[in-house]
């Protein structure tokens, strides 16, 4: 799932791409794919109160738009989507003061969010049976709810205020809570307001291209690099971008260049070790050995996109 923060001129729109996110996309080759948050239903947070004035919204399969005039709940809607699921950056998003629903009276107490989540395939299922609910007819497809709620104890833990928050299945929150394995599968894409479009779009640490396609499974695709067999027998057109990487930093290790000042660093090293049988060097990539997805990461952050427009794009054309 992806969540875009409202920008632009006057900030009107914020969107919800309501599929699941990387973690599931291997059933989408067998074309298991239908499942989609189908409702939100938000209370006592922020400009939404509990009863009459709640927020209530149906969406369908694919991208949702919410428009409207600033302060309307648009960002509310989007923040709370990423309480519930969680982020991929793995943020840690604090709750404030401000985050309680302040009425005609005393502030809320207590925050409840609940999704639902309709459309699961059989894969989805056994993800989550333990968390599944069902119909009363014998035909009724299964559903998934995720019930947030943050409670205020009014305790305070290291001088600040103490919120229980807890996360359980059900259509009224009695179900299990959900584990933490199970949690990371909801982990949506959140893709910050662009503040500074052109930054945005460049390569970097962060940068906004390498999150979505780090979400994408073509990115995925391809065979890999095999460092113990020879180069020229491997299939260099075919490789994955991981196998690209994993090439490029063969060839910069084995490089004639490398090598020689290997070989100087190892005659310095030699003169100055009293130890009889010497000192050896080794010159290797750095992070060439760390996870896969680390190094998918470092290789996308590389990229940058551009748009071919006659001068430099506006910060519209860049939004």
């Amino acid at each position: 799932m992806h969540l875009r923060a409202p920008s632009g001129a006057a900030g009107r729109a914020a969107c919800i791409t309501s599929l699941r996110g990387r973690q599931l996309n291997d059933r989408q080759v067998a074309g298991d794919h239908d499942m989609h948050l189908s409702k939100i239903t938000i209370e006592n947070f922020r400009c939404f109160g509990e009863g009459g004035d709640r927020f209530e919204l149906r969406l369908r399969p694919g991208l949702t738009a919410l428009v409207g005039p600033n302060d309307t709940g648009k960002t509310a809607v989007i923040d709370a989507l990423r309480f519930v699921l969680g982020t991929t950056d793995q943020e840690w998003y604090r709750l404030e003061d401000t985050d309680f629903h302040q009425g005609a009276g005393e502030p809320s107490r207590e925050i409840r969010i609940v999704c639902m989540f309709e459309g699961l395939g059989d894969a989805d299922k056994r993800a989550f049976v333990e968390y599944l609910t069902y119909g009363k007819g014998e035909g009724d497809p299964p559903v998934l709810y995720l019930n947030w709620t943050a409670r205020d104890t009014g305790e305070t833990y290291k001088g600040r205020p103490y919120r229980r928050v807890e996360l359980h299945s059900g259509k009224n929150g009695d179900g299990p809570a959900i584990a933490q394995g199970a949690r990371e599968l909801f982990q949506a894409t959140y893709l910050r307001p662009l503040r500074d479009a052109e930054q945005a779009l460049a390569a970097g640490r962060g940068s906004r291209l390498a999150q979505v396609l780090k979400q994408t499974q073509a990115v995925r695709d391809g065979k890999d690099f095999d460092p113990t067999a020879p180069i020229k027998s491997q299939p260099l057109g075919k490789l994955s971008i991981l196998g690209i990487g994993d090439l490029a930093n063969a060839l910069l290790e084995k490089h004639q260049g490398v090598g020689r000042v290997r070989t100087e660093v190892d005659e310095h090293l030699e003169n100055l070790s009293l130890r009889e049988e010497g000192i050896r060097s080794t010159i290797s990539v750095s992070g060439a050995r760390a996870s896969e997805e680390a190094r998918l990461r470092q290789l996308l952050e590389k990229l940058n996109i551009n748009l071919d427009t006659p001068g430099k794009p506006g910060l519209g054309s860049n939004n």
